[in-house]
């Protein structure tokens, strides 16, 4: 039996399922995603008042106990990160294999056995936990960068003011570049080290450039990028050899610069996200996190354990769930000064 074929035959559903009975019947140990000692090898601070002035406080449910001197307050080494109060933490370990993966909120829903709602907290938990991985810098040498453009996506706000639209076409929104759109930054350098980041409302400026790439960019880094004028106002202000291109005229300059890297990125994410069925602009930035995770652990065997030691390595998780509200009701700020 050749096991190879029939596993290249399988969809990523399949795939996925197969995991999971994996997992459930043969108790395969590599799947033993959180484990006691995940997340032990990291500094251990206060995650209430980041105080590095702790000692040990016993243990809870296997897990050791801290208190801090200054704060006076105790913590488990999963308080504060995507872990913290997960209850059913045999089924997050499964739905972190279909993370990867990709899998929809109904569909890993209905394969491991709980409520949407769970799932739906899950994911957002876990993609706030990615967000430190989202722009870690740029490797010597060249960067690419682009500007995009989304449409607004209320998807799953009651408080809309309006009737929902049934079909994108419904949306009636200016063609091209508009204060009705959502831009975001996309770079990367020729190592595949990405960024993607939502910049502002409307057309970007040297302010957002500078505010979501700009303390990724090292002096020595060489910019290429279209002809936007903010990009090339950041790129002069900051001294850095910077090349432009206008896709009509040319494509690449001295054999070596261009923009090719970037755009293959903006492609793979729209081919990505279309799996989504449309991402609420309120969640923008967490699906942000995911595709460049997905791109950074794209050539390893392992992915399900780089995603679990995420989820228990950022104790600022939590924190950066519960802003998730704030962050969109001021990225948004321009759009309600309309109404």
């Amino acid at each position: 039996m050749d096991l190879y074929n029939i596993l290249n035959n399988l969809d990523k559903g399949e795939k996925v399922e197969l995991a999971r009975l994996l997992h459930h019947e043969l108790n395969v140990p590599d799947l033993n995603l959180i484990s006691k000692d995940v997340g032990n090898d990291r500094p251990i601070r206060c995650p209430h008042c980041e105080a590095a002035d702790i000692y040990g406080h016993g243990t809870y449910k296997g897990r050791r106990r801290y208190k801090c001197r200054s704060c006076s307050r105790t913590f488990n080494d999963f308080t504060g990160t995507a872990v913290d109060g997960i209850k059913k933490l045999e089924q997050f370990q499964e739905y972190l294999l279909m993370v990867v993966e990709s899998v929809t909120i109904r569909k890993a829903a209905k394969e491991i056995g709980v409520n949407v709602k769970t799932i739906f907290d899950w994911r957002h938990k876990l993609l706030s936990s990615l967000e430190v991985l989202n722009g870690t810098g740029f490797s010597k040498g060249i960067v690419e960068c682009d500007d995009k453009q989304l449409d607004i996506n209320e998807k799953g706000r009651k408080d809309i003011g309006r009737k929902a639209y049934k079909r994108p076409s419904d949306r009636n929104t200016k063609r091209g570049v508009s204060n009705d759109k959502v831009s975001i930054m996309v770079a990367t350098d020729r190592n595949g080290g990405p960024a993607m980041r939502v910049a502002k409302m409307g057309r970007i400026d040297a302010e957002s450039v500078r505010d979501t790439i700009g303390g990724l960019v090292a002096p020595d880094n060489v910019m290429c990028s279209d002809s936007h004028p903010s990009i090339i106002k950041w790129a002069r202000e900051n001294d850095l050899e910077h090349h432009t291109f206008v896709a009509s005229r040319q494509h690449v300059k001295d054999r070596c610069y261009h923009v090719q890297h970037v755009n293959s990125l903006d492609n793979r994410y729209e081919r990505w996200v279309k799996g989504f069925y449309g991402v609420s602009t309120k969640y923008l930035p967490g699906y942000l996190n995911w595709f460049v995770f997905l791109q950074k652990v794209r050539e390893s065997a392992v992915k399900a354990s780089e995603l679990a030691k995420c989820a228990v390595g950022n104790v600022l998780a939590m924190s950066a769930y519960s802003s998730i509200e704030k962050n969109y009701q001021e990225l948004m700020i321009p759009q309600l000064s309309k109404t």
